[in-house]
C-alpha cells in the first residue's frame, strides 16, 4: 500500500462512488476498483460495500481514513518540509505533540528558540497520542511531547511540565460554590471531555470507575472551546487543564480543581530509546529543557 493508493481509497471514500472517484482522479472505474481490491487483499478486510446509488464504507474503512489522512498528510509534509530547505537554506525540525503544549509554552518559546537558532524552523503539531507512539517507533520524527505513562520499553523520556485536570463550572450551577469536586460530586452530571483518540480520556475515565463512579459522558472532541461552551450554557461540566481552562475562560463560568490531587497530566519530551538524535533535535531537546527550567513562574501564571 502506498501514497497513491492511499489517495485513491480516499478518493472512493468521499465520493462514495467509484465511477465519480475515477473521472476526478482520471483514470478509469476499473483500474480504480482493482486498487481498492488490492488493498482489501492486504489488509484482508472489506472496505466498501455495493449499493443503488454507489458504495458505503464499512467500519474498516471509517478506521483505516483516519489512518490514511495521517499518513497522506505526512508524505505532503515531507515533501514540502525538502522544498522550504532548499529554498531557505534552513531545516525544518518536525516535532509531534499531546494536546495543548504549544499554547503551554506560547510563542514566547518560539521567538527566544529562533533567536537562538534561526537556521531551525519549527513544524509542531497535535495529534493523538497513539499515532505519535507510532511515528516515533518507525523513526518518521525523532522526538515528541507525549504524557504520562510513557513505555519505557521504546522510548526515553525526559520531564517537562505537570498540569491539572479540572472542571469548568456555570456560575449557577451548586458545584460552583465549592472549592473542590469530588467524583461523587460528578455522579450522574452531563460531562464535555477530550475524545477518546487522546489518552486523557482513558486515564479520567479509569478515575472515575477506580472512585465507583460511572461518568456520564455528554460529549468527546478534540476542540476545547466546545467544552467551555457546554459549561457555559450549563449543559454539564467540562473537563479540561488548568492552564487551556485559564485561556479561554468566560464569565458565565467558574473554574475548579478536582480534589483528587493525583489527576493530573505529565508530559515527558521523548524519543526512540537509543536513538540518536540530528543536531536540530538536539538543539531543540536542550533548549527546551532549560526553556522551561528559567520560564516556569512566568508559565505558572495560569494557575493564579
Amino acid at each position: 500500500m502506498n501514497k497513491r493508493e492511499l489517495n485513491y481509497f480516499l478518493k472512493v471514500y468521499e465520493y462514495k462512488s467509484i465511477k465519480k472517484a475515477a473521472e476526478n482522479l482520471f483514470i478509469s472505474s476499473q483500474g480504480l476498483s482493482k486498487t481498492i481490491k488490492n488493498i482489501e487483499t492486504e489488509l484482508e478486510v472489506k472496505l466498501f460495500t455495493r449499493t443503488a446509488h454507489g458504495v458505503e464504507p464499512t467500519i474498516h474503512a471509517r478506521k483505516l481514513k483516519r489512518r490514511a489522512e495521517i499518513i497522506v498528510t505526512e508524505f505532503e509534509n515531507i515533501k514540502n518540509d525538502i522544498l522550504v530547505e532548499k529554498e531557505e537554506m534552513t531545516t525544518v525540525l518536525r516535532v509531534l505533540s499531546t494536546y495543548g503544549v504549544l499554547k503551554y509554552l506560547t510563542l514566547d518559546f518560539v521567538q527566544d528558540f529562533y533567536a537562538k537558532y534561526p537556521n531551525i524552523r519549527l513544524n509542531i503539531v497535535e495529534y493523538p497520542e497513539r499515532p505519535i507512539e507510532n511515528m516515533l517507533k518507525e523513526e518518521q520524527i525523532e522526538i515528541a511531547f507525549l504524557p504520562a505513562p510513557i513505555d519505557n520499553t521504546n522510548f526515553e523520556a525526559k520531564f517537562c511540565t505537570t498540569h491539572r485536570h479540572c472542571l469548568i463550572i456555570h456560575k449557577s450551577n451548586t458545584l460552583a460554590q465549592k472549592d473542590f469536586i469530588t467524583y461523587e460530586d460528578l455522579k450522574g452530571i452531563p460531562l464535555a471531555i477530550k475524545g477518546r483518540e487522546f489518552n486523557i480520556y482513558s486515564n479520567n475515565i479509569n478515575r472515575f470507575i477506580k472512585e465507583g463512579v460511572n461518568p456520564n459522558i455528554l460529549l468527546e472532541t478534540s476542540e476545547e472551546k466546545l467544552i467551555h461552551e457546554v459549561a457555559r450554557r450549563d449543559w454539564g461540566v467540562g473537563v479540561s487543564l488548568d492552564f487551556i481552562a485559564y485561556a479561554v475562560k468566560n464569565d458565565d463560568t467558574v473554574i475548579r480543581p478536582f480534589a483528587d490531587k493525583t489527576c493530573v497530566k505529565d508530559v515527558y519530551l521523548v524519543k526512540k530509546i537509543e536513538k540518536k538524535l540530528s543536531k536540530e533535535a538536539q538543539c531543540f531537546e536542550e533548549f527546551t529543557l532549560e526553556w522551561l527550567k528559567n520560564n516556569r513562574d512566568v508559565l505558572f501564571k495560569w494557575f493564579i
